[in-house]
């Protein structure tokens, strides 16, 4: 009997403070939200039961709201109901905890300051050798991958803008049709005669 476990942390990975359509409009075009409450930059990966789209950073802690920065906008001629900026706050208290910084300002949060989700997998076998003569023994095998048939997010697609962008109100998601790699827990027997 044997297995073999794969542990990966996650990579740093950055918060971002752009607007859809809009590219990048904070100082350096890289631009970070200013953190001004408690966040925790390590998420947790949620898959809802029978879903490729899950959550990292919103799984119920935290909510899009409307960030502060537009509330001081004038309210002549519209102008206060076209911003389109949001914050992150604390779901239960309602406080701010990401926003977008002020003009001209870069934001406090800095690059590669959260991390992205890491990755597990427990793979095992078993195998018996009955001896048969003394030249002549059959050996019976079976490997299973993903033995606690676990999801696990597709980097190449999951890890988009969305779910590192504030202004939308999809942060924290993890979306699209490959969102989740499609591993299930799988079996192989073998029969082997050996003479």
């Amino acid at each position: 009997m044997s297995w073999i476990v794969n542990l990966n942390s996650g990579a740093p990975i950055t918060i971002g403070t752009f607007s859809a359509g809009v590219g990048r409009h904070s100082i350096y075009a890289n631009g970070t939200p200013d953190i001004v409450g408690p966040f925790d930059t390590e998420g947790k990966i949620v898959f809802p039961e029978g879903s490729n789209s899950g959550v990292y950073f919103m799984d119920g802690k935290y909510q899009s709201v409307r960030d502060p920065q537009c509330n001081a906008v004038t309210t002549a001629n519209t102008l206060n109901t076209a911003c389109t900026l949001n914050a992150v706050a604390d779901a239960a208290t309602g406080q701010i905890l990401l926003q977008n910084p002020l003009p001209g300002n870069r934001g406090n949060l800095g690059m590669s300051s959260a991390f992205g989700p890491g990755r597990w997998r427990f793979d095992a076998n078993l195998a018996k050798q009955i001896r048969i003569s003394e030249s002549k023994s059959l050996q019976i095998r079976l490997d299973a991958t993903n033995v606690f048939n676990h999801p696990e997010p597709n980097f190449a697609t999951g890890l988009n803008n969305a779910l590192l962008n504030i202004n939308q109100t999809n942060f924290g998601t993890i979306t699209g049709a490959t969102a989740k790699t499609d591993l299930r827990r799988q079996f192989q027997a073998q029969l082997r005669l050996n003479f």
